[in-house]
Order: C-alpha cells, then sequence, then structure tokens
C-alpha cells in the first residue's frame, strides 16, 4: 500500500502571479489521484510542531517566518522565495504530512509513500529560506526518524536539477544520514561539487554527481544502478527518503536536463529494488518540476513503480564522466 499526502491546503501557500513554484503544480498532480485506487491510501496532513522544525532551523528563523506570514500578504523571504499569510501553516503541514508518512512506513503500516506537498524544501538551510523553499521538509524527516523513530541510518536521494544544498549542509559532519545528489552543474545553487564528500564523522557521507546540462535518460540510469545501488547495498539504511524534484524533464523551463517521464520510473525502479535488499522504505517528497503536464506525467511513472509495476526499461549509458564519478567515491564505498 502506497501512503499519499494530497490535500487542497498545500495550494493556499500562495507565491503571487507568474512565480514558477504555483499551486497549479499539484492541481495537476492531484488530479491522478480523483478516483479511487486500491494501491493508494491519503493521509490527512498533520502540522509539524515548532520543535520539529527546530530539529534543523534556528529558532530567530522560524519566528521570523511566522511574524513575517502574519503581518504580510506577500513578502519576500529571498529574491526567489515568497511568503503569503498563509505559507507558515501550510510549511508547516509540508513538513508534517512528510514526517507523518515517514513515521507510517517505519511501523509499516504503509509500504511507502509519497508527500506531494508545498513550499518545497531542500534548499532551505539553517537560518535561511532559499530557492522557493521555507522549511527543509525531508531534513527535518530525517531528523525526526532518528531522533524519535528509532531508526539508525537513513539515506537520502536527491534528484532535483539543482543541489540540494540546504539538505547537504544539515548532515555534512553526520555519518548518520547519507546524502546522494545527482544535478546539473554548474547551476544554481552554487554547491554540490564532486569535492564535496562531507567532514570529520561525516567524511564521504556526502556523495556528489554533479552533471553538465543535456543528459539523458540513459546517463542518469547509470548513475543510480552502478553508484547508488552499491551504495545502498552496502551502507544499508534503514530508511530512505527520495527529494523528488522533476525539473531534470526535457520539458522543463528552468532545468537543461533532457530525462523523459518514463526515465523517472526507470530511477524509482532502481531505488526500490535496491531498498527491497536492505529492507528499508521508501518515503518521496515533491520538490521542483515547473512543467506542469511533463511533472503529472512524470509522477504517474513513479507511482506505478511504488504501486509494484514492472519500471521502464532503460539502458545505461556510459560515458567518462561516470567513470569520474567513480573514482572519487570508490575509496569510501564499494562502487
Amino acid at each position: 500500500m502506497v501512503g499519499i499526502i494530497a490535500d487542497p491546503v498545500y495550494m493556499e501557500h500562495d507565491t503571487g502571479g507568474y512565480h514558477p513554484e504555483s499551486p497549479l503544480r499539484l492541481q495537476y498532480i492531484y488530479s491522478l489521484f480523483t478516483n479511487p485506487d486500491p494501491d493508494i491510501i491519503k493521509i490527512e496532513p498533520v502540522a509539524a510542531s515548532e520543535e520539529d522544525i527546530m530539529l534543523n532551523h534556528k529558532k530567530s528563523y522560524i519566528s521570523m517566518v511566522k511574524r513575517t506570514s502574519k503581518s504580510s500578504y506577500l513578502a519576500n523571504l529571498d529574491p526567489d522565495t515568497v511568503c503569503s499569510e498563509r505559507s507558515y501553516e501550510v510549511a508547516l503541514l509540508a513538513a508534517g504530512g512528510l514526517i507523518k508518512l515517514t513515521e507510517m512506513a517505519i511501523k509499516g503500516e504503509i509500504d511507502s509513500g509519497f508527500a506531494f506537498v508545498r513550499p518545497p524544501g531542500h534548499h532551505a538551510t539553517f537560518s535561511d529560506a532559499m530557492g522557493f523553499c521555507i522549511f527543509n521538509n525531508i531534513a527535518i524527516a530525517a531528523k525526526k526518524a532518528v531522533s524519535s523513530f528509532g531508526v539508525k541510518r537513513v539515506l537520502i536521494a536527491d534528484f532535483d536539477v539543482h543541489h540540494g544544498n540546504g539538505t547537504q549542509a544539515s548532515f555534512y559532519d553526520d555519518d548518520t544520514v547519507l546524502y546522494f545528489s545527482t544535478h546539473q552543474y554548474p547551476f544554481y545553487p552554487g554547491t554540490g561539487a564532486l569535492s564535496e564528500r562531507g567532514r570529520k564523522n561525516g567524511a564521504g557521507f556526502t556523495i556528489n554527481c554533479p552533471l553538465s546540462s543535456g543528459k539523458t535518460d540513459g546517463h542518469y540510469i547509470a548513475i543510480y544502478k552502478y553508484i547508488l545501488t552499491p551504495i545502498i547495498e552496502s551502507f544499508k539504511p534503514d530508511l530512505i527518503l527520495v527529494s523528488a524534484g522533476f525539473d531534470p524533464h526535457a520539458m522543463d523551463p528552468i532545468g537543461g536536463m533532457r530525462l523523459s517521464s518514463s526515465g523517472f520510473g526507470a530511477i524509482a525502479g532502481i531505488i526500490r529494488d535496491a531498498a527491497k535488499n536492505t529492507g528499508a522504505p521508501v518515503v518521496y517528497t515533491l520538490e521542483g518540476g515547473y512543467d506542469i503536464s511533463a511533472q503529472k506525467e512524470s509522477v504517474a511513472h513513479v507511482m506505478d513503480v511504488m504501486k509494484g509495476m514492472a519500471p521502464p526499461e532503460i539502458s545505461p549509458t556510459e560515458w567518462p564522466g561516470l567513470d569520474e564519478f567513480i573514482r572519487a567515491h570508490k575509496d569510501n564505498w564499494p562502487i
């Protein structure tokens, strides 16, 4: 059974006219779930507490977001990130919805989950909003899983076209949470170089695979098959969380990658099969994706895989960059 968070309340985070991170993103996705599906259960969203948010964010920053949301209809937290009168409450529900799915997956109440929430999260840092993100939903859920749900090891996989700088920073010194990212580089936000591999206890537990623009399904499949899969098998996470950004799609107006909708299904299949070998549940949360039709189609492919269908068959493409990634990370992992 796949648990999903899909509630109209997440469309109440108002980003104003012409902003790419708009409520329409969810409206299109939610149309996939208008008819009952015996393989899917809808979960009611639950707000995270401020104590939950403080697992990953500075108290003064949380208070600032709360004040800004109350005092202004539309305000900019950074040049890209808008805060409206409902944004604080909706952001709590975004983090809380993912926490709820994570807890249910750990307890075996669902087999896997997908939180279709906004605002997204992976750029939000300890003390700042950034890149459409207010609270870092996936980092909060990972820290909650370790602190409250008995989880020892978490693996976060991030296939958004942009590097999840906020998530990386949250665990850069940490060997209990492994962060793995494929992303366009150089590109916003400027982080995610191959040399960024963690430090102190976390040395080797940050794994970046920065990609030049124009990469296709086969390039991504090679990385997830030949690099992520053996890392999952070696790290043996108790939980896998996925920052699911669909902006590497060929139709996306912001990114520069060339993935197809079925390519995302193939990635989901690799993650699913690797997770089965370790017994770890997989929970996704929505990040980017700004061609709403392409995003909807891509989500449909991922959901099919999550429901147990065979993933699309896509052959891996080997190229010199793949060898570079393997050389960079093989000292820490049996790649």
